[in-house]
């Protein structure tokens, strides 16, 4: 038998292999001579030859004994690459770290980023679980490695290097859906989609796809590394209905245009600053019938006329253009959809497109639906629209009417609406949930909100009311929901006016330039169950933990907290949901939280002290129904395998 080697192609891959098969045993059941012969070379006596029979002969014809060990020599040469390319990337570090322009830039195109020297030294120091001020000396090819190791989760070079020399496990198999073997990938087995982290080659995108086919998984998160030709092999598979492209900055109008051969598309994001997408890669939204949710924030190369392809998705039922340089184009595509219920535009609407909103059924007429809200949500249901743009008060006169709009925001370019302007929303008679964030959030605007008779959330962040704003603000008596997050004129007074509001059920604000005493009156909310509480420091989570209604606690932006925090709240025993984010908190707080049998819930972002040893401590809660880590170095796939398949793990 001749050697293998000799006989594979170079750059082979397994979707080449499976498709040399298939067109082998296509040709045959078409009676072709040449094809038939191949197949009598290797199976004589076949009458009714399968795709197994098929694939034995291309194995045969390489050199190999059977398709199996074909498929070995495949993985074993594509480990052999990936250990090289691998230590290739090492490499790059180490030069981006001392100051070598040129690789920086070609990680910064490996991992479509665009960090700076600075950012990537940060970043490689949280990684490798330096903290506070300390600084990594010397930043070695061991480091690198390191360090690459714990972005894919492994403890460290040896135990990453093992996992390139193994085959690609039955993803069915894999812990938590988190793959064990390159190329690397997660699968929501909840919302059936799969998401990659570094896609190094073509091959690896086969391998992805290979995976949705066998597993008919329907929803792709490409996370920001689709290419033209990917995509194109990605459209030849009719069961994917939800693709997530967004930031990926290799994809351009040509490869989108592969999107006319997946009709069946329901969900499609394409956001990105640096997106090169143009109104021409746009018109491929004509193919989407089938479309329901359309996402495209900040793409800076589009302008209405390729957005208002969206005019063919007779299904659409949710479309964002956030930061775009759309406007009333789009409004005026939109007209008359029947399903269309949420809308963020872009940043060029005026008064004329305002009075375009009058042509959207659900926002024209309250046509029911569940309401949805929460404290940690910038959205609403079951009707939303968020506007940007350079209209004015008098323009806003023209929402009147509007009488299905639950959900109203203003985004960032609002250039000519002033506080006075929202005095016209008290006419909305459904409007439940606000967005008006920063400088158009001052006392007077307050005092307006506090007018509209049935809001139930307001979304204020960095608003720069003082504490006489706040203290109108909590003449309302209906508002159950704050998000100010920076409030830099919340003093105790606002605080305490606050405190009286009799429907407050959930509060994320700033309690920077709140003192103790004020602070104190947290445990007094009459209906407070859900609080975000911002710069709190350790000594004031005390009062935190007399919050005995308590179901929600997220500690995000109160960074230099820890265990002592922790202990604070140990005696929450209503608390269902918990989140630290780049916190000090240990082991120590694990154990802690592992007592609290309430806890449904747990989530830690960038929290560089906890550590695989802490984990089984929240094993044994008997509620827990979802663990979330997301880049805390010292957790890895072998610590989260600790939890069983009925709690749902997000680990990345």
């Amino acid at each position: 038998m001749s050697d293998p080697i000799s006989r594979l192609p170079l750059r082979a891959s397994l979707e080449q292999l499976r498709k040399q098969a298939k067109d082998l045993l296509r040709l045959v059941r078409k009676g072709d001579s040449s094809a038939t012969a191949r197949m009598r070379d290797h199976k004589p006596l076949l009458d009714a030859p399968k795709l197994a029979d098929a694939q034995f002969v291309i194995a045969r014809e390489y050199g190999f004994e059977s398709w199996t060990r074909l498929i070995r020599r495949l993985e074993s040469l594509r480990s052999s690459n990936r250990l090289e390319q691998y230590e290739a990337i090492a490499t790059e570090f180490v030069a981006a770290y001392s100051g070598d322009a040129d690789a920086l830039q070609r990680l910064n195109e490996l991992f479509q980023d665009s960090l700076t020297s600075d950012q990537l030294r940060e970043l490689i120091k949280k990684r490798l679980g330096a903290t506070g001020d300390s600084t990594i000396a010397a930043f070695t090819q061991a480091d690198a490695r390191r360090l690459i190791a714990r972005q894919n989760g492994f403890e460290s070079w040896e135990t990453f290097e093992q996992s390139l020399a193994q085959a690609p496990h039955n993803p069915r198999l894999a812990s938590h859906g988190i793959s064990a073997a390159p190329p690397f990938y997660r699968i929501d087995w909840a919302a059936n989609s799969i998401e990659p982290r570094l896609v190094i080659s073509e091959s690896d995108w086969d391998a992805i796809f290979d995976v949705m086919d066998e597993l008919q998984i329907a929803g792709l998160n490409a996370n920001g590394q689709m290419t033209d030709l990917a995509l194109e092999r990605l459209s030849r598979h009719p069961h994917v209905t939800r693709l997530n492209l967004g930031g990926s900055k290799r994809l351009t109008d040509a490869g989108l245009s592969h999107l006319a051969g997946m009709p069946q598309l329901q969900e499609l994001d394409l956001s990105g600053w640096h997106s090169p997408i143009t109104d021409r890669g746009l018109e491929v939204l004509r193919s989407l019938t089938e479309l329901k949710k359309f996402q495209m924030c900040w793409p800076q190369r589009i302008t209405d006329a390729g957005a208002m392809n969206l005019r063919f998705c007779e299904k659409i039922e949710s479309v964002d253009l956030l930061g775009t340089p759309t406007g009333d184009g789009v409004i005026e595509a939109l007209a008359d959809k029947p399903a269309l219920h949420r809308l963020k535009t872009g940043r060029l609407v005026t008064d004329s497109g305002l009075g375009l909103l009058h042509n959207i059924p659900a926002f024209a007429k309250w046509r029911g639906g569940e309401i949805r809200y929460s404290l940690m949500s910038p959205d609403s249901d079951p009707t939303h629209l968020l506007l940007d743009g350079s209209f004015t008060d008098e323009g806003l006169k023209q929402l009147a009417g509007l009488e299905g709009l639950f959900g109203l925001s203003f985004f960032w370019h609002v250039s000519a609406m002033t506080p006075d302007g929202l005095k016209h929303l008290a006419g909305l008679p459904s409007l439940g949930f606000l967005g008006c964030e920063g400088t158009l959030c001052n006392d007077a605007a307050m005092a307006h909100i506090a007018e509209i008779p049935a809001l139930r959330m307001l979304m204020a962040q960095g608003t720069i009311a003082d504490d006489a704003g706040f203290a109108a603000l909590s003449r309302s008596q209906t508002l159950e929901y704050l998000w100010g997050r920076e409030c830099p004129n919340l003093k105790n007074r606002g605080f305490n006016a606050l405190a009286s509001m009799p429907a407050l059920k959930g509060l994320a604000v700033s309690c920077k330039n709140v003192d103790d005493s004020a602070l104190a009156a947290l445990p007094g909310f009459p209906a407070l169950n859900a609080l975000m509480p911002m710069d709190v420091t350790d000594d004031g989570f005390r009062h935190v933990g007399k919050c005995e209604r308590l179901e929600g606690l997220w500690c995000m932006y109160c960074r230099e907290t820890g265990d002592i925090a922790t202990n604070h709240i140990r005696g929450l025993s209503n608390l269902k949901t918990y989140y630290a984010g780049f916190t000090r908190i240990t082991d120590a707080s694990l154990a802690i939280l592992g007592k609290m049998n309430s806890l449904e819930d747990i989530e830690f972002h960038e929290c560089a002290d906890i550590t695989n040893a802490g984990l089984p401590h929240l094993v044994g809660l008997p509620r827990l129904r979802a663990i979330t880590v997301v880049g805390s170095p010292r957790v890895t796939r072998d610590g989260m395998s600790v939890f069983p398949p009925t709690t749902r793990v997000n680990y990345w």
